[in-house]
């Protein structure tokens, strides 16, 4: 079976020169770039699930893949280090490397680094130019990764996520001078403060560190700025990780430089809203300017989640030290009141008719139709003549007249003339002579508060309230005070913090 190299793949892909009768075979990429109208390949390639096993060779000079800066062989069949490094001698100009999910797990050997040495000595290869290199997915080890970066002294950026990596043990660990980013993501690495302990010696210039899906967890003495661990540390993902208290929180203060963080999904944080997660991160870590990828804290929102982390912290016994620090900024501060703002859904009014008054709890919930079948059966002598086609809010609910303890309903009746149907022969206006439509009788209600929700009924001649032209609807004159105008009615006040603890307000 013939093995599929990276040169050939790249020639078949990125050359102009195919045949014809390759064209009507298959559609292939042809590139525009400047350096392919010059002869030459494009300067970025992508090779992803190509199953490639070798680097392979061409009779294409190797002057045409000198100037090629980024290459991503992610997914494919790369297992031998060997090749590896003739690809590193083939494209000299790599800023960028992804070699992620192949088959590279076989250890690196001194040997290998000596002929690679050797070999870029006899071909007068300048020095590798790499600053970002992925290996995500490998199953490397540590001395491997650490023996291939010492090749590359201009790497800044270096991505070991899902290698199975766990925590260094003697002289295992990165050893680079500019290495700045480094993620190690979705490996079992459960020991913050060795591992950054070890990095703060090794790459003393990191700046980004990710160790997300990491079931770390934060053992030994808190960090203290005194004396740094991580100097240049600005950056840190601690996303799906075991942090479980919030003394490991509090150690993050000690990394000097720490201005961004991101720390999700953990166990911590689990009972907590999203409010209360980020509120209490925020008054936690004084030195965070960025949380979650968000955007940067401002002054009012630090002020707030501190005033209600005091809050929060009243009843607690013993008290963080955080709090006794934010007293000393802000002073003590008294809980916030709690005002329950659920609007009513029973209320108790007093119904009028004629002379008859009566008191009733009404549901708000229920329409004006059912609340009509009510009155019948209260008064008995309740007609409604027009039916349910000339009363309009027939199906519109109580509560939506802000109806509230104390109003009034006040049945009363009114005479009108109906209109009546004309034909092309009568006049405009006039009165068919025996129309059943003369003299019906409707039914309005009118609401004022305390006073009387009215409702027209029949055997009375007048009303006793003016009424609107249009008798077939109800006329809200509810002129409640403003707060109540939505059915809201303030309930007994108790002392409440932002996040649910509750006392009786002294």
């Amino acid at each position: 079976m013939m093995v599929k190299n990276i040169l050939e793949s790249i020639v078949d892909k990125y050359s102009s020169e195919e045949s014809e009768e390759e064209t009507l075979d298959f559609i292939v990429f042809v590139s525009t770039s400047p350096e392919c109208k010059r002869g030459m390949f494009p300067p970025i390639m992508t090779l992803i699930d190509y199953d490639l096993e070798a680097v392979g060779s061409t009779h294409l000079s190797l002057s045409k893949f000198s100037h090629i800066a980024e290459l991503d062989l992610t997914d494919n069949l790369l297992s031998e280090w060997s090749e590896i490094f003739v690809l590193l001698r083939v494209f000299p100009s790599l800023e960028f490397l992804n070699l992620s999910n192949n088959l590279l797990h076989a250890p690196i050997t001194p040997e290998d680094l000596e002929h690679h040495v050797q070999q870029k000595q006899q071909s007068q290869r300048p020095t590798l130019m790499t600053k970002k290199l992925v290996l995500n997915g490998n199953k490397i080890d540590w001395t491997s990764a650490d023996r291939l970066i010492q090749i590359m002294p201009q790497l800044e950026e270096l991505h070991l996520s899902t290698n199975n990596l766990h925590n260094p043990c003697g002289d295992e660990a990165l050893h680079h001078e500019n290495l700045r980013l480094l993620f190690l993501s979705c490996n079992p690495i459960d020991d913050f403060q060795d591992m950054a302990e070890r990095l703060t010696v090794q790459c003393p210039k990191l700046e980004q560190l990710s160790l997300s899906e990491c079931p770390v967890t934060f053992n030994g003495e808190p960090l203290t700025p005194s004396d740094p661990i991580l100097p240049h540390l600005n950056a840190l993902n601690l996303s799906t990780t075991k942090l479980s208290t919030w003394e490991e929180v509090d150690k993050l203060r000690g990394l000097p430089c720490l201005t961004e963080l991101r720390v999700q999904h953990v166990p911590l944080l689990g009972d907590c809203t999203v409010h209360e997660r980020r509120s209490l991160l925020i008054a936690r870590l004084p030195n965070i300017q960025i949380l979650n990828g968000g955007d940067i804290i401002s002054k009012t929102e630090r002020e707030d989640a501190e005033r209600a982390f005091i809050r929060f912290h009243l009843d607690s016994d013993p008290k963080p030290q955080r709090y006794h620090e934010l007293v000393a900024v802000h002073g003590e501060l008294d809980p916030l009141v709690n005002i329950d703002l659920t609007p009513d859904t029973v209320v108790r009014v007093k119904v009028c008719h004629k002379d008859l008054v009566r008191e009733e709890d009404i549901h708000l919930y229920q329409t004006v139709q059912q609340f009509k079948g009510r009155l019948q059966d209260w008064f008995g002598d309740y007609v409604d003549m027009a039916g349910p086609e000339e009363m309009k809010w027939a199906q519109k609910a109580l509560y939506t007249y802000n109806v509230q303890n104390g109003d009034k309903f006040i049945l009363d009746e009114k005479m009108f003339h109906s209109r009546v149907r004309t034909t092309s022969r009568s006049s405009l206006g006039s009165f068919s002579p025996g129309s059943k439509f003369l003299e019906n009788r409707s039914i309005t209600f009118s609401i004022s508060p305390r006073n009387g929700l009215m409702i027209s009924s029949p055997g009375m001649k007048k009303p006793t309230t003016p009424m609107n032209k249009n008798n077939n609807h109800i006329n809200n004159n509810n002129n409640h005070h403003p707060k109540r105008q939505h059915g809201i009615s303030p309930k007994n006040s108790v002392a409440k913090n932002l996040f649910g603890k509750s006392q009786k307000k002294n």
